[in-house]
């Protein structure tokens, strides 16, 4: 892990997200069973959403993607319209700063109503990025091992855990 990558962690914790921390692939769990839970647990799969797609790639390619990367940021919020859009902003400060193959892993939030959902088009296509699950990344597992918490909820009023990925190169 290098420290050039630093400054991406002080400015997700400018964008108000509670963890930040720099990981590399192997820190990474993949499960098949995530990519299942996906599609068959997950209401926006079966509308065929933007928010779901995996554009043509296999789950064996995007292992391999995650798995090219040296780096990766986890960040941690309990917004997940804070998250999404945190993700997005670093990836761009990324990509600007030279880093041209920064990608960012976090079902798509930007919205606080999305269009999608009620039938309509994206109004931003382009910074829809793809949702952990559907990379099979077991986000459970992967944050807890890392310290970081992540449970079940129970009711509508408990406390989110939200996290998001930003693969950087």
């Amino acid at each position: 892990m290098t420290l050039k990558f630093e400054k991406y962690v002080v400015q997700a914790k400018g964008l108000d997200m509670i963890d930040a921390i720099l990981i590399t692939p192997q820190d990474i769990c993949f499960d098949i069973r995530a990519i299942l839970k996906c599609r068959w647990g997950c209401d926006v799969f079966v509308q065929n959403s933007i928010r779901c797609h995996v554009r043509d790639t296999t789950y064996q390619e995007r292992l391999e993607m995650v798995n090219n990367y040296n780096n990766i940021l986890l960040l941690h919020s309990h917004d997940a319209h804070e998250l999404s859009k945190a993700v997005i902003n670093i990836e761009r400060m990324a990509f600007l700063d030279g880093y041209y193959l920064a990608f960012g892993i976090r079902l798509c939030n930007l919205c606080e109503d999305c269009s999608v959902k009620k039938g309509h088009d994206c109004p931003t296509p382009l910074k829809v990025r793809p949702c952990d699950q559907s990379f099979g990344i077991d986000v459970y597992k992967t944050v807890r091992n890392l310290g970081l918490p992540c449970e079940v909820l129970q009711s509508k009023d408990d406390i989110q855990n939200r996290y998001g990925f930003v693969l950087l190169d």
